[in-house]
């Protein structure tokens, strides 16, 4: 696992939290966060890319973030919004695409939620923004919620 603080410029940071964080972001509503058979909380998201497919029209948004990490082929480019619960709650642990890849995220806000990467080690990744952690795409990892902030919002970001 790596960790990358301030991996982008504070203007095109400010720039990507500023669009994330208003209101003409458009989210989508998940029943659930992972695709388990055990049941988990909703969230929100936007696909960007899905099958090295772009597609949405505001790939460009997110195009820093994605210029900025060493890919051979994106799968899936993801944002993920979680609202505060009043408790805090764990995805299901999960990978996120079948095949051998690496898995970037990028925290776009700031909150006590958290990444937790394996069940066995519990690895917790602080959600901090502008930072970008990396790992191997077959760890099982997991996403907390959070109880401070209203929004949870990342980047993530599947590639070979």
């Amino acid at each position: 696992m790596k960790e990358i603080n301030n991996f982008l410029p504070e203007k095109e940071f400010s720039d990507i939290k500023e669009f994330f964080t208003n209101s003409w972001m458009p989210w989508f509503y998940n029943k659930h966060q992972t695709k388990d058979l055990k049941e988990d909380s909703s969230f929100f998201n936007h696909k960007f890319v899905y099958n090295g497919e772009i597609t949405s029209n505001l790939f460009h948004i997110v195009k820093p973030v994605v210029d900025k990490i060493k890919h051979s082929k994106l799968l899936s480019v993801r944002a993920n919004l979680v609202l505060n619960r009043g408790k805090q709650t764990l995805s299901n642990f999960h990978v996120d695409w079948p095949t051998k890849h690496k898995v970037s995220i990028y925290y776009i806000t700031t909150s006590n939620g958290f990444t937790l990467l394996d069940p066995k080690d519990k690895t917790k990744i602080k959600c901090e923004e502008n930072k970008l952690v990396t790992f191997d795409g077959e760890i099982l990892h997991a996403a907390a919620s959070q109880t401070d902030e209203d929004q949870r919002i990342v980047l993530n970001i599947n590639y070979i």
